[in-house]
This record gives structure tokens, C-alpha cells and sequence, in this order.
């Protein structure tokens, strides 16, 4: 496996790191909704799912994608031979447009969850 700027950053030992930020989250997700509705606190509050459902998301698609959004940020990769610098300012800007195509993605996704997560408690509870 070989970098590629916009399009692969990390190798299979840092997708494994993504892939259990994601399940990581979506645990924190169950358990904030859980918590909320247990305590009774007002349904608005399911919202707060977001940010572990952004959190899943964002491990999701960047396992599956082969591409950390963190690393592009700060200009490096680790596609298994440890990190590097990303020294080409053309590669350096592909990534970084990556990233954000992913934040939004992930972003996107962390906020249907969050409204399906209240409309399903609306409807069951």
C-alpha cells in the first residue's frame, strides 16, 4: 500500500485505530441515549447523540476510505511503514479538500441519527 494524496493516508494497522474509534462511539451514542431516557431529562436532549454518532461516522468512513482526517490536517501519512510529512503543497491541499469532504459527510450522518434517534423516541416513548 502506497500513499496517494486526496485519496489513501493510512494502512490497515491505522484503519484498525479508525475502525475502533467508530464502534468506540457508536458505544458512547448508545449509552447517551440510554442514559438520557432513563433519567428522564427532556426528549430534546437525544440531539446530544450527534457528537458520538458524528464520532462513529467520521471512524466509519475513515476505515472504510483508508483515510485519516487528523493526519491531513496536520500533513502527514502512515500507510504502514510509520509517519511521514507530506512534502508536495499539491498533495497537501488534496488531502486537506478530502477532510472536509468527510467532515461534512460524517457530520451529515451524525445528524439524520440524532433526528431519527428523537423522532424513534417520540414514537415508541
Amino acid at each position: 500500500m502506497e500513499y496517494q494524496p486526496g485519496v489513501c493516508n493510512i494502512g490497515p494497522a491505522q484503519q484498525r485505530r479508525r475502525l475502533l474509534l467508530g464502534v468506540g462511539s457508536l458505544s458512547v451514542a448508545a449509552v447517551t441515549v440510554a442514559l438520557i431516557l432513563a433519567m428522564g431529562w427532556p426528549r430534546w436532549t437525544l440531539i446530544l447523540s450527534l457528537f458520538p454518532l458524528y464520532g462513529a461516522a467520521m471512524g466509519y468512513f475513515q476505515y472504510r476510505e483508508r483515510f485519516c482526517v487528523g493526519f491531513a490536517g496536520i500533513g502527514i501519512f502512515d500507510v504502514g511503514e510509520g509517519t511521514a510529512q507530506v512534502q508536495d503543497q499539491e498533495a497537501l491541499a488534496a488531502d486537506r479538500r478530502r477532510a472536509v469532504r468527510m467532515n461534512t459527510k460524517s457530520l451529515a450522518v451524525g445528524a439524520v441519527g440524532s433526528l431519527v434517534v428523537y423522532g424513534v423516541s417520540l414514537v415508541l416513548f
